[in-house]
């Protein structure tokens, strides 16, 4: 058990020097050497955990997930007890975790360091949804790439939202993402989406 939380304590002070690092500099110019030392951690010691920083930004993200999955766990747990008082909302969490470090997202933006970050939540996401999701297939839409839509999704409000943080809130920006996902287009676009093709004659086609 000691080991266990010696390894935690290692990999806490390795996330915690990047992110201190991203915030000083530009991430294609941090090295190795530089998070050592802001960590104040052996070469091998960094080796046994990880192979690179850009695989130091992709397990930072396993913070996120075990953040999720203990809350989908402690909300089936209520569920059980009937306790519960609220629904899981694992969107909300995302958005509110990423408010805590929208600076690192944006100094990322644009970079080496962005790409991994944002492939980084993807896997996350999509991580929780196939274990969340049932496994059975709908005979509408192929349960893999109903992951892939709900993904896709948050990015695209993501990325909104992180360059107007200041304006709309995590809550809101949930509300938006569920809005898009439960409902789609609001009827005024919608409706101007499906005009665009033209309106379907009696066998399907457009006139």
């Amino acid at each position: 058990m000691a080991i266990d939380r010696r390894v935690a304590r290692t990999r806490h002070a390795l996330y915690e020097a990047l992110v201190r690092l991203i915030r000083d500099m530009d991430y294609d110019a941090i090295s190795v050497e530089h998070i050592l030392q802001e960590a104040n951690v052996g070469r091998s010691t960094f080796y046994a955990h990880f192979t690179s920083k850009d695989d130091l930004l992709r397990a930072s993200l396993e913070r996120l997930k075990a953040l999720l999955v203990a809350t989908r766990e402690k909300h089936a747990a209520a569920l059980r007890e009937g306790t519960a008082t609220e629904v899981w909302d694992p969107s909300r969490a995302l958005f509110e975790h990423v408010a805590e470090f929208t600076d690192i997202q944006l100094a990322l933006a644009g970079g080496r360091g962005g790409a991994v970050l944002h492939d980084a939540i993807n896997a996350v996401l999509a991580d929780v949804l196939r274990e969340s999701f049932p496994a059975q297939t709908s005979d509408l839409v192929p349960r893999e790439l109903a992951i892939r839509h709900v993904v896709a999704t948050f990015n695209t409000v993501l990325d909104w939202w992180v360059r107007r943080q200041r304006d709309v809130s995590p809550a809101e920006a949930d509300r938006i993402l569920k809005m898009l996902l439960l409902q789609g287009l609001p009827p005024v676009w919608r409706d101007a989406f499906t005009a665009s093709f033209g309106a379907p004659d009696g066998d399907g086609r457009a006139k």
